[in-house]
């Protein structure tokens, strides 16, 4: 993927969101937090689970079977696990989690089942005044293929409970669907990240990092891929809210099969950050930032593009707000022949009807082409509404709707994947949340 400046995150996603107001005694089963837990010095160890049934319209069929065999509609049930463990103190933070999840397919002739395993590791440490490093690792076994998570979604709503590409996100109850699946095809993928920060002065500091991706199909090895970059980053916070950055960074994507041209990638960066609240609107954030990309091929003209993204978030009564987020990026996805240039629109509702009722509704849009040979057609949809009641303080029922589909040009994928789908699933379950550990450091 392109190597993209981290600041733009921060400033695309409206992370106070997770920390407005006192969501009640029921926040954390929601995956929800007050706002005077942010930054609190803090042991815990926590652990999520979820089951539930799903009617789909769209139940693929498992891996191996004849390529005409048709998707189906069907129930199917599944459920997930995991633990989480964190430690933050003032010189010294680090998150550890993992678990499984298990789905059953009641497929004619005959059912199927999957399992998946993820985990997921972080640490940041305070070396001096002057210099921080951060480490970040993720591994994950599935025996899906989908690409949704990067191609037509942009940043993620930090209130979303259960991301569906990473039901591993502390603090969010577990989904137990894959809704994004676009084929069974056994994968693994392992991310990692090291970062060493260098604060120059009060207002400005220096990231330099390393980063490795490999993603691999059990069963189809040409097609894997492995990414190795790195990246310099200069930032300038000129006034609250407002800066500008300097970037440089190269990436090269390295593909199996050996009648596929690898690719390099490139950041020549310098452009402005602004996250600032409207004066003329109370809790209301306006964020936007740019950057730029250049792909490199044997054979082909660079290829340049102008980058970057703009966020309007609308934060309101105790625990409620509303986003609209547009993204433009480029990046290069596992089991595609070349590098995506798109276009994502997305927009968000949520909170909290009252202490024990929880909503949130996310949709989005994306466009894109090819980066090389220019081929459009590349479209996604996507729909997601969720209600949850609290019956307990660890325990919650919820009802779930969730509609996507995608169009992508013929001979774009590597894999076997189909070329369109559209699919709706109706789902409903459990989520249970277990603090088993937790000590607090009181404010001296």
């Amino acid at each position: 993927m392109i190597i993209r400046v981290g600041l733009a995150v921060a400033l695309l996603t409206p992370a106070a969101a997770m920390a407005q107001g006192n969501p009640g005694p029921y926040g954390k089963l929601f995956g929800r937090a007050p706002a005077s837990s942010a930054g609190q010095e803090h042991t815990t160890v926590e652990i999520r689970s979820s089951i539930g049934a799903n009617y789909d319209d769209t139940l693929l069929a498992p891996e191996g079977s004849p390529a005409d065999t048709p998707t189906q509609r069907g129930v199917s049930g599944e459920g997930t696990a995991f633990v989480n463990m964190e430690h933050r103190s003032s010189m010294f933070t680090a998150n550890l989690s993992g678990g499984a999840g298990r789905g059953e397919y009641f497929t004619q002739p005959t059912s199927y089942g999957t399992t998946q395993w993820f985990a997921n590791a972080s640490v940041n440490a305070k070396l001096s005044t002057r210099f921080d490093a951060q480490a970040t690792a993720r591994y994950s076994h599935s025996p899906s293929y989908q690409f949704f998570s990067d191609f037509g979604r942009g940043p993620l709503d930090p209130t979303f409970p259960g991301n569906p590409d990473n039901p591993v996100n502390p603090g969010k109850a577990p989904v137990p669907y894959s809704g994004y699946a676009t084929q069974m095809l056994e994968n693994e993928m392992v991310d990692a990240t090291a970062t060493l920060t260098t604060r120059i002065t009060e207002k400005s500091s220096l990231d330099l990092s390393v980063s490795r991706h490999q993603t691999q199909f059990s069963q189809q090895p040409a097609d894997d891929v492995v990414i190795n970059g790195y990246r310099a980053n200069w930032q300038w916070q000129l006034a609250r809210g407002f800066g500008v950055h300097a970037a440089y960074g190269q990436e090269h994507v390295d593909l199996q099969s050996p009648d596929r041209f690898d690719y390099d990638s490139a950041l020549i960066d310098a452009g402005i950050d602004f996250s600032k609240a409207f004066s003329v609107a109370r809790r209301t954030t306006l964020g936007f930032h740019t950057t730029t990309s250049i792909m490199k091929r044997d054979g082909a003209e660079n290829e340049f593009r102008v980058n970057g993204g703009v966020s309007l978030a609308k934060f309101f009564r105790r625990t409620w707000h509303t986003a609209v987020q547009w993204n433009r990026d480029t990046s290069f996805l596992a089991g595609f022949y070349e590098p995506l240039n798109t276009d994502t629109l997305s927009a968000s509702l949520g909170g909290m009807f009252s202490k024990r009722l929880n909503f949130v509704v996310i949709g989005s849009a994306a466009r894109g082409e090819s980066t090389f040979s220019h081929t459009s057609g590349y479209e996604t949809l996507n729909a997601n509404a969720r209600l949850s009641l609290a019956l307990g303080r660890h325990v919650s029922v919820y009802a779930s709707y969730f509609a996507y589909s995608y169009e992508v040009p013929a001979n774009a994928f590597t894999v076997p994947v189909p070329g369109q789908m559209a699919r709706q699933v109706i789902a409903a379950g459990l989520n249970f949340y277990i603090p088993v550990y937790k000590k607090v450091r009181q404010d001296q």
